[in-house]
């Protein structure tokens, strides 16, 4: 084989390695927006998917249109309704600036619905955020 004939395949071959490795590289998950309304009150949902198992959620919770009372309490209720499945609900922590934050079970990956239940001065508000996990 001629040298220019090797340097041809050399470079064909370093050309598809890029390019697989390219493919391969592992990416960054896109980050998660999901909003719904309850009540008086919107509900945001943003940053990186949550994972399978023990995961942190953040929800931003703001009037929707006019001024909404202040939650008294904020829970968190995941479930999985294609497998049956629920876990323990898990009452959310005031952040400040409207962010509410708890640690939920999502037992597996897949397709959960988080249902934002929210008290405030005598009524209940839900809101469902529907996410999905990767293991």
């Amino acid at each position: 084989m001629s040298r220019q004939c090797l340097v041809v395949i050399a470079t064909i071959a370093a050309a598809i390695v890029g390019a697989g490795i390219w493919v391969l590289w592992p990416k960054s998950m896109a980050d998660t927006v999901v909003t719904a309304t309850a009540g008086p009150y919107r509900v945001q949902l943003t940053g990186e998917p949550p994972k399978a198992g023990i995961s942190t959620v953040t929800v931003e919770i703001t009037g929707n249109g006019g001024r909404s009372p202040t939650p008294d309490s904020v829970t968190f209720e995941p479930a999985m309704p294609q497998m049956g499945h629920a876990t323990t609900p898990a009452a959310a922590v005031a952040q400040g600036d409207g962010q509410y934050r708890a640690d939920v079970d999502l037992s597996m990956a897949g397709q959960w619905d988080i249902t934002v239940r929210i008290a405030a001065s005598g009524q209940v508000h839900e809101a469902v955020l529907s996410v999905t996990t990767n293991g």
